[in-house]
């Protein structure tokens, strides 16, 4: 399956992604315990959610001399503004005696909001609308991604600039869900894998749009679970 030209990404999300110098390497990271049933296809991931909109763009290069990668299935999922992954209930730090999120076992899959997945385009490239994750304890901010191309799949996390989600969760629905216990520097996976997924993102006309381009060269492809 490829990408076809109804969902070419967004030209302000090209233009992000062209002023990147090089591709970032990837830093395998696990996959999580919400990662649930098999997510949409589909750009729009926002269903009911409230928050502040997010555009995604994420590209992808295979080979040391930056081949696109193509006919990749890139799959994302989050939680919303205030920490709820779909399919799951209610995360409940007080579950734990350390604060973190409790694993959980049971999935629903009727419930499918902030979770999609796009085929890269012909410049190994995918687009996503969303909005700014939230957080819950024990965990930084974060976004769950998933590449599979041909017998292997890479499992990683994207994460945000400190400044700018204290900007966000200063603001509804954000604020409803205060105290926020982790940041990037105290958060346990952000620095494993290797140097962290951290988004460039440029905020207009009320909208934030994230872009990262990636070198999957040499990337030992595997997929792992872990919490969070």
């Amino acid at each position: 399956m490829t990408a076809g030209p109804d969902n070419a990404i967004s030209s302000e999300l090209v233009a992000l992604l062209d002023r990147a110098a090089t591709c970032r390497l990837w830093a395998e990271q696990i996959e999580g315990p919400y990662r649930g049933g098999g997510q949409p296809m589909r750009r729009d991931v926002v269903e009911d959610r409230v928050g502040a909109p997010l555009h995604l763009g994420l590209r992808f290069a295979d080979g040391l001399d930056g081949t696109p990668l193509r006919g990749a299935v890139v799959e994302i999922w989050h939680c919303d503004a205030v920490g709820v992954y779909s399919g799951f209930p209610p995360i409940d730090p007080s579950a734990r005696e350390d604060g973190s999120p409790p694993v959980r076992t049971e999935y629903l899959p009727d419930e499918t909001f902030l979770r999609g997945t796009q085929i890269t385009d012909g410049s190994g490239s995918v687009e996503f609308r969303t909005i700014y994750p939230g957080w819950y304890s024990g965990r930084t901010v974060h976004i769950h991604l998933v590449v599979a191309t041909g017998d292997s799949t890479y499992t990683t996390q994207l994460y945000f600039p400190e400044d700018l989600t204290e900007a966000v969760f200063a603001t509804a629905p954000y604020r409803d869900h205060p105290d926020r216990d982790t940041t990037n520097e105290a958060d346990d996976i952000f620095p494993s894998g290797g140097d962290p997924a951290l988004l460039d993102v440029v905020a207009a006309q009320g909208v934030h749009r994230a872009a990262l381009c990636f070198q999957m060269t040499a990337v030992d492809g595997r997929s792992r679970k872990g919490a969070g």
